[in-house]
């Protein structure tokens, strides 16, 4: 399976809607960079309306989901990956650098960025799906959850580089 940035996926968190996300970036061989929409849908919806959707989760994961069709790619679409904002990263213990989302090391950490700024990290297909659960309320909100927000994506791109 050739999986490319704007695939557009959908699966299921219950019985009754679908969900759906977007593959953002294969930037990193055998890792994915994935958002997921915030709409819940009881029939698929056409791509232009799932694109107006908001952003709810970010982040970086595999492809076991897919490979596994639990998740199902349902079309392409790369007119709106232009204005999904990218996450700055940290790296290093002392000092601490800012990172871009292409690994290109930029400068040093200012006063209360290491805050706002996350280490690069993976997770498993299934924490998406949990954490939008539990966004709906279905299962209990986890403090893990909170690195997949988009809105913390979001914190992370206004920092001045």
């Amino acid at each position: 399976m050739k999986l490319k940035a704007g695939d557009i996926f959908e699966f299921s968190i219950n019985e009754n809607s679908k969900s759906y996300g977007q593959i953002v970036s294969v930037f990193k061989k055998d890792t994915l960079s994935i958002i997921i929409f915030e709409g819940q849908y009881r029939s698929r919806p056409d791509i232009e309306e799932l694109l107006q959707d908001n952003i709810l989760l970010f982040g970086n994961t595999f492809d076991a989901k897919l490979h596994h069709n639990h998740w199902i790619v349902i079309g392409n679409e790369t007119s709106n990956l232009s204005s999904v904002k990218l996450p700055y990263y940290k790296i290093g213990t002392g000092p601490i650098y800012v990172e871009d989302f292409f690994e290109n090391k930029l400068r040093k950490t200012k006063d209360n960025e290491e805050s706002i700024l996350t280490y690069r990290s993976y997770v498993a297909p299934v924490r998406f799906e949990t954490a939008l659960k539990a966004f709906y309320k279905v299962v209990e909100w986890r403090e893990e959850f909170e690195e997949l927000l988009y809105s913390n994506v979001k914190k992370s791109n206004e920092i001045k580089i």
